[in-house]
């Protein structure tokens, strides 16, 4: 060998792009209001947004969540996997099974609002109370899976 290593490519992908450059005026438009604090505040730390394929542990003990992907902030938060959104609501992220995590955002500035997941197995079409805010779910304990 002569020592000599090329450096590794820049990593990129369209979905990390897009993770990256949130469609903010499409986010207003479609939710009728200026975009919540909330979620410009998760999407300014990227390294938040790409990190993937962990578990959530809820404080209170309850059943451990899984979170696959965070969804970027375009169309696929609008109607992930086409699906159909409660009114004001914004996908933000995936669980093992495809089901998207929502949440709806209240009329403060921050826009904090209650979490829910979309199942779309077994119960297909159930939506199940997740947390209190977008907030108190971003604080849970967060560990990679092994």
């Amino acid at each position: 060998m002569s020592g000599y290593y090329e450096p590794p490519p820049a990593f990129g992908s369209p979905y990390r792009d897009r993770l990256l450059n949130p469609k903010w005026e499409l986010i207003a438009e479609r939710l009728g209001r200026p975009v919540p604090g909330i979620l410009r505040e998760l999407y300014a730390h990227p390294e938040q947004v790409l990190r993937s394929h962990f578990r959530i542990y809820p404080p209170n003990g309850g059943a451990e969540l899984w979170l696959d992907l965070f969804f970027p902030m375009d169309e696929e938060a609008l109607e992930p996997y086409g699906l159909r959104l409660p009114s004001g609501a914004v996908a933000f992220a995936d669980d093992e099974h495809g089901d998207p995590y929502f949440y709806l955002p209240d009329a403060t500035p921050v826009g904090d609002g209650p979490v829910y997941l979309m199942q779309q197995q077994g119960d297909a079409g159930a939506v199940v109370p997740v947390a209190p805010s977008l907030s108190t779910f971003l604080g849970w304990e967060r560990r990679q899976s092994a």
